[in-house]
């Protein structure tokens, strides 16, 4: 046998023991927790999969969760029900959902132990109206969140899309695109941000709001009519070798109407796009 065909070959068998290895389960589940707080606070924090957020009825949050987990071997496997796992805290005031626990500092070092381990959780989560939404995923997911507000959402690998809000207050993404639209004119300050992906922002008619824009690398298109707005230089400070150096950045300043609340947006690839509402 050719010997280059017999390496091939070797090398499939290897990687048919490895799949055939792989241990998985999946399973989905549903609860629903009654939170008597006026305006009660949602917490995810994700690692792989989606995370869906919708306004449903007050007085409880009711999640649903699928989950699939998967290691190398069955003894990884196991050993990743001590490392990934989804911890839930819940009380009147609102639900934390956190992948992980990380609290316990005796985890790292075992999640470095489980390599190849993954647990992927999609949440779709309702909420009562008003409920206070910070969310995140890392890779594999994205974040899509409708109603709510404040919101805080991010994600690392992956869109962000938060639609009909009343307030943000940190949207970003490093790798994917950001979608943000409001059902009335924001009342208070934002930060929206990307490294890679451009950014959408919807406002109704009539909104006003100042804007600290820097986009690096794409162009600004708006429906809405735009001025000039100067804003002050940010000046860091540090001390090196006995001497001051300052780094000083200068963001360009729009404003939209009459001014408003201040939005920090910030792409390095990719472009602005200010949207009126339909």
């Amino acid at each position: 046998m050719n010997k280059q065909v017999a390496i091939g070959l070797l090398a499939l068998l290897a990687l048919a023991d490895n799949a055939a290895a792989t241990v998985t389960d999946q399973r989905t589940w549903s609860q629903s927790f009654p939170v008597t707080a006026a305006a009660p606070r949602l917490l995810i924090d994700n690692i792989w999969g989606n995370v869906r957020v919708r306004v449903g009825t007050a007085g409880e949050i009711a999640v649903t969760i699928d989950e699939k987990r998967s290691a190398p071997n069955q003894e990884l496997f196991e050993l990743s029900k001590q490392t990934l796992f989804l911890d839930v805290q819940a009380d009147g005031a609102g639900i934390a959902l956190v992948v992980g626990k990380p609290d316990d500092p005796t985890v790292r070092p075992r999640v470095n132990r489980c390599r190849g381990c993954r647990v992927d959780y999609q949440f779709e989560v309702t909420v009562p109206p008003g409920t206070q939404i910070d969310v995140s995923t890392v890779t594999d997911g994205g974040i899509d969140v409708a109603g709510g507000g404040p919101v805080t959402a991010s994600n690392v690998n992956g869109p962000v899309a938060v639609k009909d809000l009343q307030d943000c207050t940190a949207i970003e993404s490093v790798n994917g695109a950001v979608e943000v639209s409001f059902t009335r004119a924001p009342s208070r300050d934002c930060s929206i941000k990307t490294i890679n992906g451009d950014i959408t922002l919807t406002v109704p008619g009539g909104t006003g709001l100042d804007a600290a824009l820097s986009v690096m690398q794409g162009s600004v298109e708006s429906e809405f009519d735009l001025e000039p707005l100067a804003l002050p230089a940010k000046i860091d400070q540090r001390e090196e070798a006995g001497r001051f150096v300052y780094h000083i950045e200068q963001a360009a300043g729009i404003r939209l109407g009459t001014g408003g609340p201040t939005f920090n947006i910030e792409s390095l690839n990719g472009d602005l796009r200010i949207r009126r509402s339909k």
